[in-house]
């Protein structure tokens, strides 16, 4: 089960692609869990992206908060 603050940063990934630093516990959450993956590593940072789980999951989210 995903905490709030899993969830949270899902749904921010989930906007847009963001930069995050891998390290982050939720993130690594959320790479342990395989609902994100690193998509490029820079000088900047990393960008994450949703995986097919996750992007299958914030739409099953946003569906029961829908109605």
């Amino acid at each position: 089960m995903l905490s709030h603050h899993e969830l949270a940063t899902l749904m921010l990934l989930g906007d847009t692609d963001k930069r995050l630093e891998t390290i982050d516990p939720d993130v690594l959450a959320l790479r342990r869990y395989e609902l994100v993956e690193i998509r490029q590593r820079d000088p900047q940072g990393s960008t994450l992206q949703l995986t097919r789980q996750g992007r299958a999951l914030l739409e099953r989210l946003r569906m029961g908060a829908g109605g």
